[in-house]
């Protein structure tokens, strides 16, 4: 191998050398859930560096083959506008998701609809653990189906069918754009494929969740962000600017902290525009009003419900890493952090904590920290991190081992995580969710009736069992199962992002939203929730896409 494979392509090198690294802890913590049995022996330690090394060639080959399918010159073809690519791209992926819609009738509310139903309804209080827009929308949707009906089955299909109409709207107008831009016939068809017919889209369809149209929303808001740092001031029009900011407002309301990584991505995209003043202006006014409203309505909305910000949901990791301890290391931990242990977690005995950890999600152990919003956390918080920096200096590769633990999935490739405890899993939910209601109908003392609780009619099960068995066909399959994998998703956007990055093709910079949404996943309670990273997945196409055009444009 010459030296200038290692001279002109030192970005695919070194990403595949960190990344090989990971992907070896991220099978080891998979199989063994350890680290340790590779320092036991010379012959440990020897096999490591040989998979080390096989993991980095391979990472580099597959970088390299991105890269190469993302050539301006396969990306961008003959100018082709086709007829009507809008609207034949919608019925194609409307003809796509309505088997997976009506199969799954009313919808596989996950518990996190189903809980924000019952707030919405107001079977119980509102707080913010989910956006309160929302719980909003789709309360609207649940009261107009209780209205009709008395029962949750209608709302939940009408929720179902609002997800999906933004889902194929955001999609059409991505493949419409994509066609404007003269990106070539075989590329498009393939991303039309890619949304229409593989699985994990018409799953996420039929799954109630706040995350499937945030990711409509999401896409919208790349592809108007391609058109902003494409075409600039000269054809982004007065209706492109209110969609844009109308655009950063719901996704501000529909994520909690979104704000965060909306305000980065656009700071970054005003620097990008330095040469249209007017665009700049433009961008930073309706912006600044579309967070300052976002910020407004949050603000109103606590106020009126007295919700405060769960703390125990940003402090998922440092739990984790105590637990892991706890669970690993009980000998180690003295009586008095014991104690500290127990009343941060409200314990009786602090072994507790072990038992109800989890590596791949933070929830049995999160669920039991009551002090957030109350007036005891912060003494509660500031002798529990007195106790937690002790015991990183006593064993810090247990909390990176428990750190690792609960984030491999969303920046490598391991086999497929089976559907457990806590939510983590590559697999969408098939079945609504029932417990939320159950519960509040348990706590109702008969007030309310059994009718309440979801169900599908038993005629569809036939329906059913065929698509949830073509989704997991795909999922097992060697190939076919990468797209239902959150890593692959991680590995062609730096692919993507080394290649242009390499050419200061500036459309690059719309990875940015993406690999922050990422981040954010990767500190989320649940490792690998594929509904995570399927705004990053869907908007992939458009990044791609985006960067060709600014390639060839600059070639001329």
């Amino acid at each position: 191998m010459s030296i200038s494979v290692f001279k002109n392509h030192i970005g695919e090198w070194v990403a595949a050398v960190i990344l090989g690294f990971m992907e070896i802890l991220a099978l080891s913590l998979y199989y063994r859930d350890s680290l340790g049995f590779w320092l036991k022996n010379a012959g440990n330690v020897l096999l490591f560096a040989g998979l080390w090394i096989l993991a980095t060639v391979l990472l580099y080959l597959f970088f390299r083959l991105i890269g190469l399918l993302c050539r301006p010159r396969l990306v961008i073809g003959k100018r082709t506008e086709g007829k009507h690519p809008f609207l034949f791209s919608a019925l194609v992926l409307t003809a796509c998701y309505l088997p997976w819609i009506i199969s799954f009738y009313p919808g596989s509310a996950i518990y996190d609809m189903m809980y924000q139903t019952v707030q919405a309804d107001g079977f119980m209080a509102i707080n913010a653990h989910h956006p309160i827009f929302a719980t909003y929308v789709i309360g609207l949707c649940s009261k107009i189906g209780l209205a009709l009906t008395g029962r949750l089955n209608l709302g939940i299909f009408l929720y179902i069918l609002l997800q999906s109409a933004v889902c194929i709207f955001s999609f059409a107008y991505m493949y419409s754009y994509m066609t404007k831009l003269g990106v070539s016939r075989p590329f498009r068809l393939f991303v039309l494929g890619f949304l229409a017919i593989t699985p994990l889209w018409g799953g996420a369809m039929q799954c109630g969740t706040k995350d499937t149209l945030f990711t409509g929303l999401f896409v919208f808001f790349i592809v108007l962000s391609s058109r902003l740092l494409l075409e600039g001031s000269r054809s982004f029009r007065s209706r492109h600017w209110i969609f844009y900011g109308v655009l950063i407002l719901l996704l501000c309301l529909y994520r909690n902290a979104i704000w965060i990584i909306l305000a980065a991505s656009i700071l970054v995209f005003v620097i990008a525009l330095r040469n249209d003043k007017k665009a700049r202006i433009r961008l930073v006014l309706f912006s600044l009003a579309a967070l300052l409203l976002a910020g407004a309505f949050e603000t109103v909305t606590k106020q009126i419900y007295h919700t405060k910000t769960e703390t125990g949901e940003i402090l998922t990791i440092p739990f984790q890493q105590t637990a892991r301890f706890v669970r690993d290391h009980p000998e180690e931990i003295s009586e008095e952090e014991q104690d500290v242990i127990e009343k941060t977690f409200v314990l009786e005995d602090f072994r507790q904590l072990g038992e109800l950890y989890y590596p791949m999600s933070s929830d049995p152990v999160k669920a039991r920290y009551h002090w957030w919003a109350s007036d005891e956390e912060k003494t509660v918080l500031g002798d529990y991190f007195n106790v937690w920096f002790s015991m990183l200096k006593k064993r810090p590769g247990t909390y990176l081992e428990a750190t690792l633990s609960g984030t491999y999935g969303y920046y490598a490739i391991t086999p497929v995580i089976k559907n457990q405890k806590g939510g983590a899993g590559t697999t969408v939910q098939f079945y609504p969710d029932t417990l939320a209601v159950q519960s509040v109908i348990d706590a109702s003392s008969g007030t309310l009736s059994e009718d309440l609780i979801p169900e599908s009619p038993e005629s569809l099960k036939g329906a059913q069992q065929a698509l949830s068995g073509w989704y997991y066909f795909w999922q097992k399959m060697p190939v076919l199962g990468l797209f239902f994998k959150c890593g692959f998703y991680f590995l062609i956007l730096l692919a993507v992002t080394i290649r242009y990055g390499k050419r200061k093709n500036k459309l690059i910079l719309l990875t940015i939203p993406a690999f922050l949404l990422i981040l954010m996943a990767i500190a989320s309670p649940v490792n690998e929730h594929i509904r995570y990273i399927l705004p990053a997945a869907a908007a992939l196409p458009m990044i791609i896409s985006a960067a060709g055009a600014e390639e060839i444009k600059k070639e001329k």
